[in-house]
């Protein structure tokens, strides 16, 4: 009899010890679970603030890239390099790992696209002031060249942009 008062004595201080942790430990899981769940939503918010950004410019800065391809000289509101490495500087951050290539593959397209249109506006802006000294046509075979350069440049730049939109949408997708 004293043996099976030791094995009641010891189950029953178990089952005090157990209720003791659990009524001590469960709000504090509870408390920790709720604050990740929140994290985890604030966290998903973000993200896709950011995306909404980073797709409103890389549209407007695609849609810009197809005209400055037809006419490097035009005069366009142009989306401001810093705009462009702020959204990209995010990205890096809070993006998934789909999201970050279409991204770098984005990041590398506008990049390629600048060289040309750079290069492409100087040499039109020559062509255009020997044209205005009565020294030319304001046109040559490497103007029409640098602006084939310049659309591929900007379908390149058009393709980036839908693949990211893509896996945005298939990422954010409930």
């Amino acid at each position: 009899m004293d043996a099976k008062f030791d094995a009641t004595f010891w189950l029953a201080i178990a089952g005090i010890a157990g209720t003791l942790i659990g009524a001590l430990l469960g709000p504090v899981l509870s408390e920790r679970m709720h604050r990740n769940s929140v994290r985890a939503e604030q966290f998903s918010a973000q993200r896709l603030v950011i995306y909404a950004d980073l797709l409103r410019v890389t549209a407007r800065f695609a849609d810009n890239a197809l005209t400055w391809a037809a006419s490097p000289l035009a005069e366009l509101a142009e989306v401001e390099d810093q705009e462009l490495d702020r959204l990209f500087s995010q990205i890096r951050v809070i993006a998934s790992p789909g999201v970050l290539k279409g991204v770098q593959e984005l990041e590398g397209a506008v990049r390629a696209f600048n060289r040309l249109c750079a290069d492409a506006q100087q040499h039109h802006q020559n062509l255009r002031e020997d044209a205005a000294r009565g020294e030319g046509s304001g046109e040559d075979s490497q103007a029409i060249k640098q602006r084939m350069s310049l659309a591929s440049a900007a379908e390149t730049v058009r393709e980036a942009h839908r693949r990211i939109e893509r896996v945005i949408r298939q990422e954010m997708r409930p």
